[in-house]
């Protein structure tokens, strides 16, 4: 890969399918492990190869951004947005990946990636909590200090700003065979089916489908989780309800 040009990454955004300006607004210190851990992603993709197969959909869906748009305006709840798919992204690039994973595409404030193993979904999830509580400490920093080149609502209540900015994620693990139709849109019912049932879990613990417990419950020990069970829910498609669980560290 060519040298990084911190100061210009609209190509490494537009290239991973990330909201335009993702990485601008984030300060030049801040920026460099960013870049570098996106970087370091799109060079993972370019060396895997695309299998239509049996995968770990994964979606993670940024909670409270409608009301923190109406009280603050489009400005800063873009750079929450933005933030929140970069510390994503930056996720795997900081981890030890053990088998396949792609970023596969953002959906308004949502972020659907594809796992080949579970080990590395929960470790990404694992850092995706760091990263996100980094950007939180960063906006802090860039209100308190000015840096930001949008104004600010209310100066006296800065503190209130900071607290309703907190990332926070609903994220749920799915399985089912995924294909392309191109490079950046997984052909899957299960993604779809993904997409319907994600509200139906917190907006901070790693949250999966019976299935995919059924699926990971013999190798979760080994890894020092267990299971902790949610509520039934509905699958589309599907005619009963099923029991759907939270991954949690013992």
């Amino acid at each position: 890969m060519n040298e990084i040009n911190y100061d210009d990454l609209s190509d490494m955004e537009s290239e991973l399918n990330l909201p335009k300006g993702s990485l601008n607004r984030i300060p030049i210190y801040a920026r460099t492990p960013a870049a570098d851990a996106i970087a370091n992603v799109m060079e993972m993709e370019r060396k895997s190869i695309f299998r239509p197969g049996l995968y770990y959909i994964v979606l993670a869906d940024l909670t409270g951004n409608t009301k923190f748009n109406k009280e603050y305006g489009n400005a800063h709840a873009d750079i929450r947005v933005q933030w929140f798919h970069t510390s994503a992204i930056q996720a795997i690039g900081e981890i030890d990946i053990s088998n396949y994973v792609t970023f596969n595409k953002t959906i308004g404030d949502a972020s659907l990636l594809i796992f080949s193993s579970i080990k590395d979904v929960i470790n990404w999830s694992n850092m995706f909590s760091f990263k996100l509580e980094d950007f939180d400490n960063e906006y802090e920093i860039a209100l308190y200090e000015e840096q930001l080149d949008i104004p600010i609502k209310d100066k006296s209540n800065i503190e209130k700003q900071i607290k309703d900015f907190t990332l926070k994620a609903r994220r749920l693990v799915h399985i089912g065979e995924v294909s392309y139709i191109d490079n950046n849109d997984p052909l899957s019912l299960a993604v779809s089916q993904t997409f319907k049932m994600e509200k139906e879990f917190s907006e901070t613990k790693l949250g999966c489908t019976e299935i995919v417990a059924r699926t990971i419950n013999p190798i979760l020990l080994d890894l020092g989780y267990k299971l902790e069970e949610n509520k039934k829910i509905k699958i589309a498609g599907e005619e009963e309800e099923t029991m759907s669980y939270y991954i949690i560290k013992n």
